[in-house]
């Protein structure tokens, strides 16, 4: 216990002194960058508005584009880049969501090997060439992921709730296409869709680690002035709340069932962002949540139940989420809902916003005590234009929070005649 608390004033104190410097390069890239001290080592990640949201009718384009980075350059071969990245112990990769692309590097920060690592990294980023053996290879790949989702409960239920509540728009589709998308994807799509997006004012470079202000900025230069200038592309539009409810069953053979129930959630700059991060928290964050308890504690119905929400640019979804038997589904839906309802019409108590904001308080200072963790919040404050001062003001923001306010904020935002309920397993 002595250890826990001296380690939690340790991380609370290093969170607290976090200085965020910032600054625009030449070429429109937004940079983020935290210097850190002892480990000589570098964190990078480039951040492109380049996700399967801009896939437009080729699903996968984006995922296809990303991950064939650093297969070939104008001047190395897939296998030299990756010797050239090994010789000097630096980690490249690449990694896609629905709003995000992202690149990432971690180096040593001893010139020789930082100078190696970046100037492959931008020449991986800046002077991709995308070769259609490479692009036939990661197809095949990814043909083999979609027929391991089609065996997974999990994936289908996953899949199939974006395509519910995501109707329509971009979010809506699977990030790594179809068959039939795949198929349409030339090694021309690629090139058109990383000039269009993987440009400097699409850019959001974060940085951590043991270097000075002066070679961060060095860098980003480095980095945003091999790319092309471009354009921010315009925003998607935002998601918009259910119409209707839906109740969705996809029969599958299995003795567990899957049941998702959700709808329509918030971005990262909704004005109830705090305290519906508090009460998600309260309500289905952990094991000591009330779902947890009525769920899981009370009935037995499941080995764990959760509620969260995702944030993204266009709005993203609540969900609660939980497995449990197929004879057992229904009562697991009806006090599920009874759980929401509760929590709705009644306010927390002292005890449970107390406890709330004191898991959370405690989890976030040793969230922000690692390069990598601290690498993605500043990821997501310049890719979500969040304020600078972010981080420093979450844990006040949190205790300034009552029970009334979670209470109003979940009823502004949750309307339970408008829910998806989606189940995947056997119907009993």
């Amino acid at each position: 216990m002595k250890f826990l608390t001296i380690l939690f004033l340790l991380t609370t104190q290093a969170q607290a002194k976090l200085n965020i410097m910032h600054w625009t390069t030449p070429e429109g890239a937004k940079v983020l960058f935290v210097q850190t001290q002892g480990l000589p080592m570098l964190d990078i990640a480039l951040n492109f508005d380049a996700a399967s949201s801009r896939d437009g009718a080729k699903f996968g384009l984006a995922t296809l584009t990303n991950s064939l980075l650093g297969t070939a350059s104008k001047y190395h071969s897939q296998e030299q880049i990756i010797e050239l990245f090994e010789s000097v112990g630096a980690q490249f990769s690449t990694h896609s969501l629905k709003d995000m692309a992202i690149v990432s590097l971690r180096t040593l920060t001893r010139q020789d090997n930082l100078q190696v690592a970046l100037d492959t990294l931008t020449e991986v980023v800046t002077q991709p060439v995308f070769k259609k053996k490479y692009l036939n290879r990661e197809k095949k790949q990814t043909l083999r992921s979609i027929k391991a989702i089609k065996q997974s409960p999990a994936s289908i239920a996953s899949l199939a709730f974006d395509k519910a509540v995501f109707a329509g728009h971009p979010y809506g589709h699977t990030k790594i296409g179809t068959k039939t998308s795949l198929a349409n994807i030339s090694t021309l799509d690629l090139a058109q869709h990383y000039h269009t997006y993987y440009v400097s004012k699409n850019l959001t470079i974060a940085f951590v680690g043991n270097i000075s202000k002066t070679k961060a900025k060095q860098i980003a230069r480095q980095i945003s002035h091999g790319l092309n200038s471009g354009k921010k592309p315009q925003s998607n539009p935002l998601v918009t709340g259910l119409k209707k409810s839906q109740n969705i069953h996809i029969e599958f053979p299995s003795k567990q069932t899957h049941l998702l129930i959700g709808q329509t959630g918030i971005n990262r700059a909704h004005p109830d962002y705090y305290s519906l991060y508090l009460g998600n928290h309260i309500l289905g964050g952990g094991l000591t949540s009330i779902l947890s308890d009525n769920i899981r504690e009370q009935k037995g119905l499941a080995y764990s139940v959760m509620s969260y929400f995702t944030k993204m640019k266009s709005n993203g979804f609540f969900l609660v989420k939980l497995q449990t038997k197929n004879d057992q589904a229904n009562q697991a839906q009806k006090i599920s809902i009874k759980t929401l309802k509760r929590f709705l019409n009644h306010p927390v108590s002292s005890q449970q916003l107390q406890d709330g904001k004191d898991n959370i308080i405690g989890s976030f200072a040793l969230e922000t005590a690692s390069n990598a963790s601290i690498l993605t919040y500043l990821s997501i404050i310049g890719f979500y234009d969040l304020p600078f001062d972010y981080l420093s003001r979450f844990t006040d923001k949190i205790k300034n929070i009552s029970a009334k306010d979670i209470q109003m904020a979940f009823n502004r935002l949750i309307d339970m005649d408008k829910f998806i309920i989606l189940s995947v397993g056997q119907a009993q």
